[in-house]
């Protein structure tokens, strides 16, 4: 995506201002949390695994397989990380995987 200026705006910076819009909304739509996930882990990652709720904290993903149960629970801390910088450190304490369909 080109700027104003023609040159090509970095993902983070486009992920930053969407989100920074809409933080002040009490719940994220879920166009917005499947966004912000697919950003955050990834296209492969995102082909097995969907955002099913926000809640008090909470980020439960639901996954497809128990391969891409432990795959996601390895990066765990570093989803979470990112998803701290995004949302707020505030909006997010953890993240529960559970598989299940989507």
């Amino acid at each position: 995506m080109k700027g104003p200026s023609g040159k090509i705006t970095p993902i983070s910076v486009i992920v930053h201002s969407v989100f920074s819009r809409i933080e002040s909304e009490k719940n994220l739509s879920k166009e917005a949390i499947e966004f912000l996930w697919r950003t955050v882990c990834g296209e492969a990652a995102f082909k097995h695994s969907r955002p099913v709720a926000l809640k008090k904290g909470i980020f439960a993903v639901s996954v497809d397989s128990s391969g891409w149960m432990q795959e996601l629970s390895l990066r765990k801390r570093g989803l979470l990380k990112a998803l701290k910088r995004e949302l707020g450190k505030d909006r997010i304490a953890e993240i529960h995987f559970k598989i299940g369909e989507f």
